[in-house]
């Protein structure tokens, strides 16, 4: 359904990325992948999204490499030239960005950290933002300068929870800025379906409140259901 295009930073520096949609949308959503790279199922959820209507957008933050060696992924991770990554997110944000457009910023792990970066480099253009079982920024000076709320999804199975939930949320009260939670009994990784750890159940309810939370934001009220699975919300 999308198509692979090639953008560049203010710097000249070509990067990969995935576009589905219509480009007259009046919603973006930017999709940052986990540690893995650009996989199939990143590309899945942008064509979702541009199913009910968003141009949804997957930025590769590692120049094409993808992985399912969890070592190697982790190296990966690790070495992520991030203000050249900053310069990417910046970039697509700015292809994102048309008058009257609203733009939100999605992402799981990895790319849950990345997502709340980009709204946080370019929060005069993003309205709304997504991050899945991440590392949550506690920052109160640096949330502060969002421009809209954050839909947190936990994974309620990892180590860390409810303390990562606690510690934001308060982080965000501080800040004076707007949270939404949606929790799962589930371990790291379950949105991803080629990871072991992967639990449909959750993946599809989860996804509902992706589709609750842009409608709600970028789109202005009302209710939609673009499961690809077509379950309803929890």
């Amino acid at each position: 359904m999308g198509r692979e295009i090639i953008l560049k930073t203010s710097q000249d520096e070509s990067f990969n990325a995935y576009l589905a949609g219509d480009e007259a949308a009046e919603s973006g959503v930017m999709i940052l992948h986990e540690w893995w790279g650009v996989m199939p199922h990143n590309r899945q959820w942008a064509d979702s999204l541009a199913d009910i209507g968003h141009l949804a957008l997957v930025v590769d933050l590692y120049d094409g490499r993808t992985t399912d060696d969890p070592e190697l992924a982790a190296e990966m991770m690790r070495n992520i030239d991030q203000p050249r990554a900053d310069r990417k997110l910046q970039a697509a944000i700015d292809y994102l960005h048309r008058p009257g457009r609203r733009i939100a910023t999605f992402g799981c792990s990895f790319g849950g950290k990345q997502s709340m970066q980009a709204s946080l480099l370019r929060p005069d253009k993003v309205s709304a933002t997504l991050v899945a079982y991440c590392r949550m920024e506690t920052d109160v000076a640096r949330l502060k300068r969002l421009s809209g709320p954050v839909l947190a999804i936990y994974a309620q199975q990892e180590r860390n929870w409810p303390q990562k939930q606690e510690d934001f949320e308060a982080a965000m009260k501080a800040a004076g800025k707007e949270t939404e939670a949606a929790g799962f009994d589930a371990a790291h990784g379950f949105t991803n379906p080629t990871s072991p750890r992967y639990e449909a159940e959750a993946d599809q309810a989860s996804w509902q409140s992706i589709v609750d939370f842009l409608q709600r934001h970028l789109r202005g009220s009302g209710n939609s259901d673009s499961s690809p699975a077509g379950d309803s919300s929890p």
